[in-house]
């Protein structure tokens, strides 16, 4: 018996602390913080709204040339409808904080509803698709437009080689063979759609300042609540991992999404990382430290039932 109640209590004790030393193979994270404020809460198409990101270097050393890379999503669709960086560098002293400004210029065709604003703190030399997961310091700002309509059309999901894609996730393909990427169109208004659908293909650790390997370009033509599918096949070069970002874009609007591409085992292994919760109640090392508390105090009512029934 005591051995059972032994083998109980390091399970429930020692199960958090493993996963937590197998989260603990993640990077360690920039000693940056992020906040991010704007002008105004509230907006409408075509305005020019500006923003404030104020960054905390709580680390000992200077962090110097690192970029801010903005994203604009609708809250309710998932729908990313802007992509930009700030245009001046930036650098943090050790123990500092820093603010600098940017302005999101609202589409002109964007539909009614919140919108996060998110900055993310790109270090020197870090990759754009860490940047557009969000792996590195983040924060975000909602901000709700009135007054819009209907979006013309957006991609309303992607497949790979036939396999349907999730966001943030890694498609596995054979080390040999055709890699082909479908994105859906849709065009859910009254009115005909035209627009292009432009591929860019990066190899996995591309920074900013890298250049795609492969751009391809698409005509997009729809009728009114008309899909189509739009192919992308993956060129013969070298690499055993690739970055493929789509732009479904127009005169007045534009939207974004991601592909994560790999013929090799081990590729995009910060995917592992990414924080799919950002609120400091819910953090993995909260959330770990709650788990092996209520776990202890499992274990001391096992034993202590386990000692009544050998007295009795």
């Amino acid at each position: 018996m005591t051995r059972l109640v032994l083998s109980i209590f390091s399970v429930l004790i020692f199960s958090p602390i493993v996963a937590s030393a197998q989260a603990a193979g993640c990077p360690a994270p920039l000693p940056v913080s992020l906040a991010v404020t704007s002008e105004l809460s509230s907006t409408v198409p075509s305005a020019s709204l500006g923003f404030f990101a104020e960054m905390h270097n709580s680390g000992t050393e200077l962090i110097s040339d690192a970029t801010l890379a903005v994203e604009v999503l609708q809250r309710d669709t998932g729908t990313i409808v802007s992509r930009f960086l700030v245009p001046q560098p930036v650098s943090v002293f050790p123990d500092t904080t820093g603010k600098v400004g940017f302005v999101w210029k609202v589409p002109l065709d964007i539909n009614s509803g919140e919108y996060a604003v998110t900055v993310t703190f790109v270090p020197k030399g870090g990759s754009r698709a860490e940047a557009f997961a969000h792996v590195y310091p983040t924060a975000s700002r909602t901000v709700t437009v009135s007054g819009g309509g209907a979006v013309p059309a957006s991609v309303s999901s992607i497949a790979v080689n036939g396999s349907v894609y999730s966001p943030d996730t890694v498609a596995r393909v054979a080390k040999a063979g055709n890699v082909t990427a479908v994105a859906v169109a849709s065009n859910d208004i009254s009115g005909p759609y035209i627009g292009t659908l432009v591929w860019r293909l990066y190899a996995p650790d591309a920074t900013f300042s890298d250049s795609p390997v492969d751009t391809q370009e698409q005509s997009v033509g729809l009728h009114p609540e008309q899909s189509a599918k739009i192919q992308y096949n993956l060129p013969a070069l070298t690499l055993g991992s690739y970055y493929l970002e789509g732009q479904l874009i127009n005169e007045h609007v534009t939207s974004y999404f991601d592909i994560l591409l790999a013929r090799e085992d081990g590729a995009f292994a910060w995917t592992n990382c990414i924080p799919h919760d950002t609120l400091p109640e819910s953090s993995p090392g909260n959330t770990t430290l709650l788990i092996s508390v209520i776990a202890l105090i499992i274990a001391i009512g096992v034993v202590w039932e386990v000692v009544k029934q050998r007295r009795t």
